[in-house]
């Protein structure tokens, strides 16, 4: 035996041989170091050893050395040493060096993935909590394309407590995150959720469920739902950063989401700027926080990914910044940089296979502003002219496409199942009006950027009262194939929900108008009058053609209509005393409210103010009080 000072132990001679040939910068040979025998009877005291990766290393290099007779000596001491390890950088450094030479010789992939897994699950104080992630790390390198390995490893992960070591947990919740990504099973979101509630690993497992949404909103099918994905996502990711003082990486995550819904919503400089600040800030500490020798390698992936939203982040704000010129100054640059490049983001950017959701989230905006800007359009076909065979041709000419087609609905009857931009529609009215066109622009501008502050500070419950109530009527005749029907029903759906929204938060101190909603002291209760008033007062401030309680509508007299055209809808305004269900009311009122249809558009409002009891229990949500009812008159079919 050879005396190792440094450490105050004995070394064993092949130790000795292994760490001179290290010292010397060379690799050794099993010649060298006695044949596969010898190396085999050295296990058990150098599978602990530092120099243990360096001894597998030789076996793997020198297998074809080996004869015939010796390869299952081999393989033995290969799986020995593995088995032996217990240091958790040692284990880092094998799970490393046995993937450099895979496919591992005869059945050793089979055998090394269950070591790995063994060494996992070990909770013995000989393996710490680093040395079994490291191994759980290994597992999951050898089930990634292996079906059935993958089940054992999903086994696995899903039956790992959050009580475990913290160490362990953390990287168990990342490999979890990284597998979904791969394999999209989603008992793992469970599991993921279920560390999301434990202290010491919320931060990683908040960040993996938010990489979980985020890799299902790039993969979903409609606008609708990458969006619901996405914002999952970014929920998540801002769960991740509160988590800990310092996670660059959730925040660049969270904030290039908030760059892509901006974006999506309504391009907004000053906003896309400060985000984008931000990203950069993320990205620069992203760099240095990642120089970390000890990480995976498969995490190079989530490098990459991270340094793609960096680049579509900075290619909108970029985009943005030209989105609002009559014309581009160096036209090439801006089409391959930014417009193509934002059009195309799925494949150019993330080199996807497919645009998938961002052409939802990223195409409209883009088609409808190059639509209202023709200077763009026209500079637009003379680059596609110029570069018939650049790569992006043929995506160059379909987005052109997009924009005739938006600007000849324009110019036309707007497609109602179109979700073009508000501003299109704004600028082809204000286009057609007798006036200069200084104030023509001034106009456009203004009234475009009042309907994105409005869409801007909707919250999510009033988006998904539009959304239900939207749903439940666009199939109907006289809102689908009617744009004036369409309009009406669309205008007073959204300011009714804002109605709503308003009075359910304003207090009479700040609106004395409103003081017909709170108790009175003599215990009276309020007129309908008083709530048909104040809705006339908020509807008209939003909403042109609206009457108050005009006559010869079905016979008699409206309480509210609004008009289009030759179109009109009416809003029936009620108190109810007996019974405010939604059944009921229908029952109640909806044969009267069908009296005001006879000769235009069969869609109407009721607004009812409840006064069937006091509501003790507190304020009902939102979402709560809203409801579509269809009623079918005598002699008419169903839409």
């Amino acid at each position: 035996m050879v005396t190792d000072d440094s450490a105050s132990r004995v070394k064993h001679p092949l130790e000795a041989q292994l760490v001179a040939a290290a010292e010397a910068g060379r690799e050794v040979t099993i010649a060298e170091l006695g044949g596969p025998e010898t190396i085999l009877a050295a296990v058990p005291d150098l599978a602990a050893s530092r120099m243990m990766p360096g001894l597998l290393s030789a076996l793997l290099r020198n297998w074809a050395e080996a004869s015939s007779g010796h390869e299952t000596v081999v393989a033995q001491a290969v799986t020995d040493l593995l088995e032996g390890a217990t240091t958790d950088f040692v284990v880092m450094e094998a799970v490393d060096l046995l993937e450099t030479f895979r496919p591992l010789p005869a059945a050793l992939d089979d055998r090394c993935f269950s070591i790995f897994l063994a060494k996992a699950a070990r909770t013995n104080p000989d393996v710490n909590g680093l040395a079994r992630g490291a191994a759980l790390d290994g597992a999951f390198r050898w089930a990634a394309v292996n079906r059935r390995r993958q089940l054992r490893l999903l086994d696995f992960l899903l039956g790992v407590s959050p009580l475990d070591d913290r160490d362990f947990v953390c990287r168990a919740a990342k490999i979890s995150g990284v597998a979904y990504s791969h394999w999209r099973e989603r008992e793992l979101l469970s599991k993921l959720t279920e560390y999301a509630t434990t202290g010491p690993t919320a931060g990683d497992a908040c960040f993996e469920l938010g990489m979980a949404y985020l890799a299902d909103g790039l993969d979903a099918t409609s606008e609708q739902a990458a969006r619901a994905l996405l914002n999952d996502a970014k929920t998540w990711f801002a769960q991740a950063a509160s988590a800990r003082e310092s996670n660059p990486e959730a925040r660049l995550y969270q904030d290039c989401l908030e760059t892509l819904t901006e974006f999506a919503t309504g391009p907004n400089k000053a906003r896309l700027k400060e985000v984008l600040d931000r990203v950069r800030s993320h990205a620069f500490e992203l760099k240095a926080w990642w120089q970390n020798d000890n990480s995976p390698r498969w995490l190079g992936a989530r490098h990459t990914e991270a340094a793609c939203w960096n680049l579509l982040a900075n290619t909108i704000a970029g985009l943005t910044e030209h989105l609002d010129e009559m014309a581009w100054w160096e036209p090439s640059v801006v089409i391959e940089q930014y417009v193509l490049a934002t059009y195309t983001a799925g494949r150019s950017i993330f080199r996807r296979r497919a645009d998938g959701s961002l052409a939802f989230l990223l195409r409209p905006p883009l088609t409808a502003t190059i639509a209202r800007e023709q200077g763009q359009a026209h500079l637009l076909k003379s680059w596609l002219k110029r570069n018939l065979d650049h790569e992006w041709a043929h995506e160059a000419r379909e987005l052109i496409e997009e924009v005739d087609r938006v600007v000849a609905r324009g110019k036309g009857q707007v497609d109602p199942s179109e979700a073009a931009a508000p501003g299109l529609r704004v600028a082809a009215l204000i286009d057609q009006a007798r006036l200069p066109e200084t104030v023509k622009t001034s106009l456009g501008a203004a009234i475009c950027n009042a309907f994105a502050l409005q869409l801007s500070n909707l919250t999510q419950a009033e988006v998904d009262v539009v959304e239900t109530c939207r749903a439940a009527v666009e199939k109907h005749p006289d809102h689908q194939s009617n744009p004036h029907g369409q309009a009406l029903f669309d205008t007073v759906l959204l300011w009714t929900v804002r109605f709503v929204h308003n009075r359910l938060e304003v207090t009479q101190n700040d609106d004395p108008t409103v003081a017909y909603l709170f108790e009175r002291a003599n215990g009276s209760l309020p007129r309908e009058d008083e709530l048909q008033a104040d809705y006339y007062r908020w509807l008209t401030t939003a909403a042109a053609g609206t009457d108050l309680e005009p006559t010869n509508v079905g016979g008699g007299r409206a309480d509210i209509r609004l008009k289009s055209s030759g179109e009109r809808l009416v809003i029936e305004v009620k108190r109810e005393l007996v019974d405010a269900s939604f059944g009921a009311l229908a029952t109640s009122y909806a044969a009267q409210s069908t009296d005001y249809q006879n000769v235009s558009i069969r869609i109407g409002f009721m607004l009812v103010m409840d006064l069937v009891e006091p509501k003790l229990e507190g304020t009902p949500h939102l979402t709560t009080l809203f409801e579509t009812h269809e009623v079918l008159r005598a002699g008419e079919k169903p839409c």
